[in-house]
């Protein structure tokens, strides 16, 4: 059962990051607690993207039965979740810090 319901939070929380990745990119704009601090939304976005697609590899990753292969996947996923947060890290302004 703690399995289903961690698939199911990790689920809700990868689509909410995948449209709010894919509106902005689309759009331009972003959520009204990030306004003031991205300077590059699109670029944000695409981090948002990329953080997004690693969370759901790494999910994918505990359920793999290869030892190899799941150390594989969760290179990848870690790898994809680092350069997602510095994608969105670089499209913040210097010096904001959240209100």
């Amino acid at each position: 059962m703690l399995h289903v319901i961690s698939l199911v939070a990790v689920a809700v929380v990868v689509v909410l990051y995948a449209v709010t990745g894919v509106l902005t990119i689309a759009t331009g704009r972003v959520v009204p607690w990030q306004r003031e601090r991205l300077l590059r939304p699109r670029l944000w976005g695409s981090g948002a993207l990329v953080f997004g697609a690693g969370m759901a590899l790494a999910r994918f990753g505990g359920s793999v039965r290869d030892l190899t292969l799941a150390n594989v996947v969760f290179a990848c996923s870690l790898l994809m979740l680092v350069c997602g947060g510095v994608m969105q890290y670089a499209g913040q302004r210097a010096g904001r810090v959240g209100a």
